[in-house]
């Protein structure tokens, strides 16, 4: 018989690693360039991080895109190859 907890077990525990790694990627964002952001405003999706910020504040993170990539890649599980 088909077990649906353990098959929703399976994306909870996706769901929860998302949210750490966001929660993460926010932390190093806000390290080097002193901005804060809410979890719903980065979005994960096919090794890329979309951050919805005005140009202005996607300008002061490609400043620092190399440095806070490198944070990244070394400190949460997922693949990350670039911030937009």
């Amino acid at each position: 018989m088909f077990n649906i907890e353990k098959y929703l077990e399976k994306f909870s525990k996706n769901v929860r690693f998302s949210e750490m790694d966001k929660n993460k990627i926010i932390e190093i964002i806000k390290n080097h360039t002193g901005l804060v952001f809410s979890p719903e405003s980065i979005e994960i999706k096919d090794y890329i991080v979309k951050i919805q910020a005005s140009p202005a504040v996607k300008n002061k993170i490609f400043i620092y895109k190399e440095v806070i990539l490198s944070n990244i890649t070394s400190s949460i599980t997922n693949k990350i190859v670039d911030i937009r």
